[in-house]
């Protein structure tokens, strides 16, 4: 009998913590997603003394750009047609699958759409959000530029953590948020999740 109590006290505190654990992931789940959520409606289009734009990289099929990635540059050109005199970093490297970095497909795409080949910065060797913005930053330091204020171009989904990072590494953020695709959208939301708790965990 009390051998029995035993076995029924541990299967209570094993339930407990399941029960919690899922209470926890649930929470935190709801929490992000809103926070995400939230970067869907920035459009801070209108935010004055912005120094440059930079748009993030997401992906080619071999050498142009898949569909993701073309919402994100032709948000950016919007953007730049009303601000002709303004710099652009396009930021991306090459990936599995990819003919040519990121970056020199969306350098490519902007000149065919009428932005002076002088105006573009490429950043070509990033492989992360983190990367896209610190390796921006290191180049705009080695010209002498520190804190700029900058317009991030990205996502819907994805602006929230890009706009959190860029903070965290010192510039002064506005951003537009891209469309995307609906179909796409669970995917993207999950994965997105997935990647502000790695984010949070790893950012200072």
């Amino acid at each position: 009998m009390l051998k029995r109590l035993k076995t029924i006290g541990r299967y209570d505190v094993f339930k407990r913590i399941i029960v919690t654990g899922i209470f926890i992931v649930v929470l935190s789940f709801a929490i992000i997603e809103s926070m995400i959520v939230s970067g869907f409606k920035i459009n801070d289009t209108h935010a004055p003394d912005i120094e440059y734009v930079i748009i993030l990289g997401s992906g080619l099929k071999g050498s142009q750009l898949s569909i993701i990635l073309q919402q994100r540059v032709d948000t950016g050109i919007a953007y730049l047609k009303q601000h002709p005199h303004m710099p652009v970093i396009v930021s991306g490297g090459q990936g599995p699958g990819e003919d040519i970095p990121e970056a020199e497909a969306m350098s490519r795409y902007l000149v065919g759409q009428g932005i002076d080949q002088n105006r573009i910065i490429q950043e070509n060797r990033s492989t992360s959000t983190f990367e896209n913005l610190k390796f921006s930053q290191d180049i705009l330091k080695a010209q002498g530029v520190s804190q700029p204020s900058i317009m991030i171009v990205t996502s819907n989904y994805h602006l929230y953590r890009a706009e959190m990072i860029a903070s965290t590494l010192g510039f002064k953020v506005h951003g537009i948020a891209s469309p995307s695709l609906e179909y796409l959208l669970p995917q993207n939301m999950l994965r997105e999740y997935l990647a502000m708790i790695k984010a949070m965990l790893q950012l200072p």
